[in-house]
């Protein structure tokens, strides 16, 4: 049986892979645990400095899968059952949230419904070109779920998300970019080699700084300036303290490229 969410780790980067291209990557609920696991092991692992999260073949993932939804008893489930999974996707999506190394969203084709959230829920995204985005609850008679209306809202304000949300119409990639849902738009052919170079270059810096960055950053959105400031300070000390600090200034004098350990 082949396996619905891929895991490979090589260069200090690991790379998740939702894997049901026949269905455009249509999303199984047992893919949300695997995923969960998966960014858990990543997590754990020293080898791993950056995550990157892609869809195998032509899309990134249709969201959840309709034929799955449809069968005769998923239909008509009573609101405690829906209530529960609900909750349960949104668990994935937290996951994704809750962690301290980067995690990229390499997009690729369509994503649609409940894989928005995954997207927004990384670090930042790079799209290919025909990468197209489709908040499409609402055509199935559903409102926005796995923390999609906290997530969107953010991202791009309230107007925007309403629109999006309200209309279900598919937002292309250069739409995407503009309103903020990604970072950058490339030709088809190059996303993954672009992606792996942005990875790259993050997995080459310091994993101690690179994680206390991403964390800072975010926390920040929701916090006031004393609470940054007073974070920052805190965590600049402690990277005082680390080898790789002390490895970067020796390398800097020596007019060398430094050898990051993690320590």
């Amino acid at each position: 049986m082949e396996e619905t969410t891929l895991y490979n780790v090589s260069d200090y980067i690991a790379t998740i892979t939702l894997n049901r291209p026949a269905s455009l990557n249509a999303l199984l609920p047992e893919m949300g645990d695997q995923l969960t696991a998966l960014v858990e092991r990543a997590e754990a692992d020293d080898a791993v400095r950056v995550i990157v999260l892609t869809g195998a073949g032509r899309a990134f993932s249709a969201g959840a899968d309709l034929k799955l939804m449809g069968r005769a008893d998923r239909l008509g489930r009573s609101a405690l059952v829906g209530r529960q999974r609900t909750l349960h996707g949104a668990s994935v999506t937290e996951r994704l949230l809750r962690r301290e190394k980067p995690l990229l969203a390499a997009v690729n084709g369509v994503t649609a419904g409940m894989a928005c959230a995954y997207v927004l829920a990384c670090d930042f995204a790079i799209a290919a070109e025909s990468a197209r985005f489709i908040f499409s609850f609402i055509k199935v008679g559903f409102v926005p779920d796995s923390g999609t209306t906290y997530l969107l809202t953010h991202h791009v304000g309230l107007a925007n998300a309403q629109r999006l949300a309200l209309t279900g119409e598919p937002l292309s990639a250069n739409e995407a970019l503009r309103l903020g849902l990604v970072t950058e738009v490339v030709p088809d052919e190059r996303l993954p080699e672009r992606v792996r170079a942005v990875a790259a270059t993050i997995a080459a810096h310091s994993p101690n700084a690179t994680r206390l960055t991403r964390g800072l950053l975010a926390r920040a959105v929701s916090g006031d300036f004393r609470q940054a400031t007073e974070a920052e300070a805190l965590a600049q000390g402690i990277l005082g303290e680390t080898a790789d600090h002390q490895e970067a200034v020796r390398a800097f004098l020596e007019k060398r490229p430094p050898v990051f350990t993690g320590k």
